[in-house]
């Protein structure tokens, strides 16, 4: 046992800020130095939670690795806990190391793997541990609720317009914004002034909030998102999703729910908090958002795009849609336009720059290389047929999904069966029958919201390819409808079967000008790549 390695663990970002880590580090040097124990190698997860197996932490992967080239003999932990917050994670963790030959021995608890009553002592700690952070948990939990129905904030992102005052609860923050004459406050009515009063879309708000230089949440706050293990600043803008997230928040109008931001399953409990706006502004701020979705989607059927929803930009993943500029004479011309260029969203920071496409254009070119397999298949008949077991597999794997959900949906009503018959039953209080029918509500939300997805998923695979056996049946049935001049309802659907997806790559050409080439993947060939003529330059 002369080769000795030491792991140490805090959990949290702070903790690693403050260097907590080092005290540990401090002790086992002093406890190696008074046992005269050598050690090889340090192990040091900083700021990495022990509710995560050994071997997804970075140093507990590479402490694994070292274990199986037999680097040392005895592991020394500061505590249990050190190697997990769960007796499952902590047993795995020392059953996985004792087979590579390595003891564990805890410097502050009375054990040893070197020896079976070790060993059995290490199994009792490890339960008891669990016990003990689960029991923690359940009070912390509790309390918390305690406290959030009395008014509390209890941590996390305060909403804009909002902050916390002396005594933990929620006030409107009228103090001005640096180098501005508009607090947070004035910034939330002006939001809603401009549509519920103006009928500004969200886009429109955006524009006007960036216009004004109106610092966002995370820039007046200083705050970085985490990008990987680094943490970085924002983009700095206004974005379109974000106006909307504050416009639906009924917490402006002063309702804040507590839990509805954790993934945990919890009660909601509503809380009143100071309105920035009234219930009036608000409701009519809803109905202003309804009719401008309402409106986009009856502008879309002015003329039926027949690639909706197929294309795809080559530079920032988003999907094309299809529009219309002005053109000689008052003429409107159609054209397929980045979803990125008209959006605050994205991998790209501002908009997209790729390249607008003639509508007509890639609508015929699609359509005829559709109509020419359709009447001279040739051998990609034999790519045809091996798509189409493809899509009916994932169909048959979205339908079993969908009959797990509703057979799940339909236990939740026995479940709350049965906590009405423990509650007549006395066993239960009136405070476990509401806390246990807000979850089974929760349960019942998420799984109706999980079918309506499938269902959109399995609607969105209603293909002909889905409504025949073989290829040779699906050719047959596409030659019928080809001979009666398809209408659009046809095309569409013969596109959606034969179409995988068209990818829009903008590059620059001889001259300067960027180009658009496009790649269509169908389910019959290889790529056909073809540049673009006549495209519009990207919208500024």
């Amino acid at each position: 046992m002369n080769r000795v390695a030491v792991y140490a663990r805090v959990s949290s970002e702070d903790q690693a800020e403050r260097g907590t880590i080092e005290n540990q580090i401090e002790f086992a040097a002093k406890y190696c130095d008074l046992h005269q124990l050598e050690i090889i190698e340090w192990y040091k997860d900083d700021g990495v939670t022990g509710t995560i197996p050994l071997e997804q932490r970075p140093e507990g992967q590479r402490l694994l690795e070292d274990a199986k080239k037999r680097k040392f003999d005895l592991l020394l932990i500061y505590r249990l806990d050190r190697l997990g917050r769960s007796a499952r994670i902590i047993l795995n963790a020392v059953y996985e190391l004792e087979q590579h030959g390595v003891k564990i021995r805890s410097m502050t608890e009375p054990f040893d793997t070197g020896d079976p009553n070790g060993r059995f002592l290490l199994t009792v700690l490890a339960g008891v541990a669990d016990l003990e952070r689960e029991t923690i948990l359940e009070r912390m939990w509790h309390g918390a609720n305690r406290a959030a129905r009395a008014g509390k904030w209890l941590g996390g992102i305060v909403p804009y317009g909002y902050r916390v005052n002396e005594d933990g609860y929620l006030e409107i923050n009228e103090d001005p914004l640096p180098g501005m004459d508009m607090s947070e406050a004035d910034v939330i009515r002006l939001i809603y002034r401009l549509v519920a009063e103006e009928g500004y879309s969200t886009i429109k708000v955006a524009d006007y909030l960036n216009a004004l230089g109106v610092p966002p949440a995370y820039v007046k706050d200083g705050r970085q998102v985490k990008r990987g293990k680094r943490k970085v600043n924002t983009a700095g803008i206004w974005r379109p999703a974000r106006v909307r997230n504050m416009i639906v928040n009924p917490t402006y109008k002063g309702i804040h729910y507590y839990g509805r931001r954790t993934n945990k399953k919890r009660e909601l409990i509503p809380r009143e908090v100071p309105a920035i706006v009234s219930e009036e502004i608000w409701e009519k701020a809803q109905q202003v958002l309804r009719e401008n979705q309402l409106e986009a989607v009856k502008n879309s059927k002015h003329r039926q795009y027949l690639l909706r929803g197929l294309i795809k930009c080559g530079i920032c993943g988003l999907t094309y849609h299809g529009t219309a500029f002005g053109g000689p004479g008052g003429k409107p011309k159609v054209y397929y336009v980045c979803g990125g260029k008209t959006a605050y969203r994205g991998p790209l920071q501002g908009r997209c720059t790729s390249k607008n496409v003639p509508a007509e254009w890639i609508e015929d070119l699609v359509w005829q290389e559709c109509v020419n397999f359709i009447e001279n298949p040739g051998e990609a008949i034999q790519e045809l047929a091996a798509t189409m077991e493809v899509r009916k597999s994932q169909r048959a794997a979205l339908e079993a999904e969908k009959q797990k959900a509703l057979m799940a949906l339909n236990e939740k009503e026995a479940e709350k069966q049965s906590i009405l018959d423990l509650y007549r039953k006395r066993i239960i209080s009136s405070l476990d029958v509401e806390q246990q029918l807000q979850k089974i509500t929760q349960e019942r939300k998420a799984l109706e919201e999980r079918v309506r997805e499938l269902d959109r998923q399995i609607a969105a695979e209603e293909t002909l390819i889905n409504q025949f056996n073989t290829a040779e049946e699906l050719l047959a049935d596409l030659r019928a409808k080809l001979h009666s001049d398809p209408p659009f309802e046809v095309r569409r659907e013969i596109v959606r079967a034969l179409v995988k997806e068209i990818i829009v790559d903008t590059k620059p050409a001889e001259n300067g000008r960027p180009i658009a080439v496009v790649t269509a993947r169908y389910t019959f060939s290889k790529d056909v790549i073809r540049t673009a003529t006549g495209c519009r330059p990207p919208q500024a």
